[in-house]
């Protein structure tokens, strides 16, 4: 076994809301449950205010286009640091739109419904 695999890059869609670890949160889907930032210039402070909401089990829908790429960059390293502590996944939707959760967060489903309607 290697040290690199490829990566699959097809999204598992499980049926909408029927995670067993879902049903525990009642009605509100992670999607439902989403977190919403607009970041126009670099800030810290708001960048640790997106993290925490990561490390408190919700899903963050990030978007950076205001920003240089440098800063953007720098955000994005500390950012994916934590999701890749919950063992989540950072997703590119746009340009600069980023779609970041850990991994109980997906298994509702909501979440790939949600990338899948976009695209």
């Amino acid at each position: 076994m290697g040290l690199f695999k490829k990566k699959d890059n097809k999204l598992p869609i499980n049926e909408y809301g029927k995670s067993e670890r879902g049903r525990h949160r009642g009605l509100l889907t992670s999607f439902d449950q989403m977190e919403y930032f607009v970041f126009q210039e670099r800030n810290d402070e708001e960048m640790f205010r997106l993290c925490d909401a990561l490390l408190h089990q919700k899903a963050v829908l990030a978007n950076f286009d205001k920003l240089n790429p440098a800063d953007c960059n720098y955000m994005l390293s500390f950012i994916s640091g934590v999701v890749y502590s919950r063992q989540g996944q950072s997703i590119k939707l746009g340009a600069r739109l980023f779609l970041f959760a850990g991994k109980e967060e997906f298994e509702d489903g909501s979440l790939y419904q949600y990338i899948e309607d976009i695209k």
